[in-house]
């Protein structure tokens, strides 16, 4: 009995429950030493929408989940308001394992765990990520500026990033909070735009595979010579004769007449080709008017 092939989210839970496991034997970073539990993520395998932090704190190391803290639960009223559930949306961190003392991870820490993150959205495959706050935006940019930049709706390679402030901010502060109920609400507009994008990606794919198959010499059909398949080394090509001149020229055995004006037409073929050339050669292009296109 032949195994069925698993769905698209089956496969994709198979890849993540895997990227999980890697992360849970990890020992690349010093972090592997002072943590309680890996922290991978959690959610969707096909979420359209996946929400980044930095990195666990003291309630997600205890947990081994993201955001279950007092910014977790602000973060899940900001996704019910959309109204969504957690399960729908996928949310992981940059680095899997808590920094000691909650501090900001290393670079070298951020560099030793970009492989998984990276892994995970290639594996998910969102419209839209969502960085939390100015670290996590600084994974996936140069120079972030998660103030001026909270809410907006932004490019980055074929999917769009729609950085929020870090939902601990808006713990902090009532302005931070007011912002952020109103900016998670552009998720609609992202995903609208992501959709765009993703869409454009596939035309011009189909496009390549198109140009690629013009490219492709078209198979003559009515040809009146059969080249036979060789399946062992070429013999060496003998001037046509009377006695073998039809040997691989044709389905059946030809006549002599026959052979003959075959021989002719072809070289009446080549003549004419030959002439064709020779005009070519002799057309002047005028090089001012070819600048032009």
């Amino acid at each position: 009995m032949v195994a069925e092939e698993p769905s698209p989210q089956g496969a994709a839970s198979q890849k993540l429950n895997a990227i999980s496991e890697a992360i849970a034997g990890c020992q690349k970073c010093p972090l592997a030493a002072t943590r309680t539990q890996t922290v991978p993520g959690e959610g969707s395998a096909t979420a359209e929408i996946m929400f980044v932090g930095e990195g666990p704190g003291r309630d997600e190391d205890l947990s081994g989940r993201p955001f279950v803290g007092r910014a977790g639960k602000f973060l899940d009223e900001l996704i019910e308001s959309l109204p969504m559930r957690r399960e729908d949306v996928y949310i992981a961190n940059v680095v899997k394992c808590r920094p000691p003392g909650n501090r900001d991870p290393e670079r070298v820490e951020v560099e030793t765990c970009s492989g998984y993150l990276t892994e995970q959205i290639e594996t998910i495959d969102p419209l839209v990520i969502v960085p939390l706050g100015r670290h996590a935006l600084g994974w996936f940019v140069s120079n972030p500026r998660i103030t001026a930049d909270h809410g907006k709706i932004m490019r980055h390679e074929n999917r769009i990033l729609m950085p929020l402030l870090h939902p601990s901010a808006g713990l902090r502060s009532t302005e931070n909070a007011r912002r952020l109920r109103e900016g998670i609400h552009n998720i609609k507009e992202a995903l609208l735009e992501g959709i765009r994008i993703r869409r454009e990606a596939e035309t011009l794919e189909t496009s390549e595979d198109d140009d690629a198959t013009q490219d492709t010499p078209p198979i003559e059909e009515n040809i009146d010579v059969v080249t036979p398949v060789v399946t062992a080394e070429m013999p060496d090509r003998k001037e046509p004769d009377e006695a073998s001149a039809s040997d691989g020229l044709f389905e059946r055995p030809q006549t002599q007449d026959e052979v003959q004006a075959e021989i002719r037409r072809q070289r009446a073929i080549e003549e004419a080709e030959a002439v064709a050339e020779e005009d070519e050669a002799k057309i002047v292009v005028d090089d001012r008017q070819a600048s032009f296109f």
